[in-house]
């Protein structure tokens, strides 16, 4: 999944040390090897294509069961959804796969994923085989990706191969769980995601190498991607009612959250993230990849999927209260949006997102407000929330890790 030393150079570059916020790096380490670095190309780009449907569809599969129930299979879903994406972004992250026979199969990967996807909403009822087969695919189209690039590395390839066991064996349970009923299909579902999860820590990250700009742009995308699912949940919700004053304003107060989110992630810090990863020593910095971005990343994403949800509730019904459940999606989605991020910058930098904790208690405070209220003070509060946040950080310029002001 993970290991990968295809187009790697060795060089120096100058790290700051005021940049030197943790453990991983010492006195052998202040000059590390450098992975040549690059930008996200259009390959990534496409091939990232078929998750933004994905996504959707996850949304659609609690949308179409909303209960605690629900949720967790939607949990679980989008738990198997982020670490198919997250196998791939740390295969392409230094190499550009430029090959006839690299493309082939990441387009085939793109075909198997996007029918996983197609069948995700029934992933846990008529469609689930579909579901399982198409996922083992494109996981199987990932380990013949991952043994193409370490042809010829013995330490590499070895790495890679302690990981073949939980690549493939998070999915072949997901095939078996497509011939046990409720709740033993619920179950190999969480033992899937256990083992997906868990293969990192088990194998370590000897032999993995990280690419900083690139590693830190594509998860930005990722984000991106999530954010533009919020949005057209706010479009669907919006569709059958929009000559309606509320629904209107409705809409624009759940755009000004989304930018909210957006602003939290991407407005505050901008170089910051990539010159942390660069200023660290390769070992740690594998470690501080994994943790901050392959884990920490998956509750920002999931609070944006639940404030997808939660917003398609709230612009439909804008005059009406929202329904408990609706309400947890809507305001908690952002409450976990900016847990995941105070977590992300604590892992990242050492330093505690004081604001962004702050924020989050403010919009999970919200959740009783909202179902007594109609749904659109309940997206005004989530409003104010995001606009007190900004205001503040513009305002105070709370340290959040090495700030670019250029």
């Amino acid at each position: 999944m993970w290991p990968g030393l295809r187009n790697v150079e060795v060089g120096e570059v100058g790290v700051e040390q005021s940049m030197r916020g943790d453990d991983g790096g010492g006195a052998a380490e202040q000059a590390p090897e450098e992975t040549a670095d690059r930008s996200v190309g259009t390959l990534e780009l496409f091939f990232d294509l078929v998750f933004v449907y994905a996504m959707s569809q996850v949304t659609i599969l609690m949308l179409a069961d909303i209960s605690w129930a629900g949720f967790g299979r939607g949990l679980l879903a989008l738990a198997a959804v982020w670490w198919a994406w997250v196998c791939y972004a740390w295969l392409t992250n230094t190499s550009d796969h430029a090959g006839p026979a690299h493309r082939l199969l990441i387009f085939l990967a793109m075909a198997a994923m996007l029918v996983a996807a197609v069948a995700l909403p029934q992933a846990f009822g008529a469609r689930a085989l579909v579901f399982g087969l198409a996922f083992l695919a494109v996981r199987l189209i990932h380990v013949a990706l991952l043994a193409l690039d370490v042809r010829g590395e013995a330490n590499v390839g070895a790495a890679a191969l302690r990981l073949v066991p939980t690549l493939l064996g998070g999915p072949a349970l997901l095939v078996a769980a497509a011939f046990v009923d409720t709740p033993g299909r619920e179950l190999l579902w969480i033992a899937a995601v256990v083992i997906d999860f868990s293969g990192p820590v088990l194998v370590g990250t000897a032999g993995w190498a990280v690419a900083p700009a690139y590693f830190v742009e594509r998860h930005g995308l990722i984000v991106i991607i999530a954010l533009g699912e919020a949005i057209v949940e706010v479009g669907a919700g919006a569709e059958d009612s929009l000559g309606r004053p509320s629904v209107v304003t409705a809409v624009l107060l759940a755009v000004l959250i989304a930018a909210g989110l957006w602003w939290s992630y991407f407005g505050y810090l901008r170089g910051g993230a990539e010159r942390r990863l660069r200023a660290t020593g390769n070992r740690e910095r594998a470690r501080l990849a994994r943790d901050s971005y392959s884990y920490l990343h998956l509750p920002l994403v999931a609070g944006v999927v639940f404030f997808a949800l939660g917003v398609h509730e709230a612009v439909a019904g804008a005059a009406e209260p929202l329904a408990l459940l609706s309400a947890v999606a809507l305001a908690g989605g952002v409450a976990l949006f900016f847990v995941g991020d105070v977590a992300y910058r604590w892992r990242d930098h050492h330093q505690l997102a004081a604001g962004r904790l702050l924020a989050a208690v403010g919009a999970a405070a919200l959740i009783p407000v909202a179902v007594v209220v109609p749904a659109l003070a309940a997206l005004a509060g989530l409003t104010v929330v995001c606009v007190l946040l900004i205001g503040w950080e513009l305002w105070r310029r709370p340290a959040i890790g090495p700030v670019d002001c250029s």
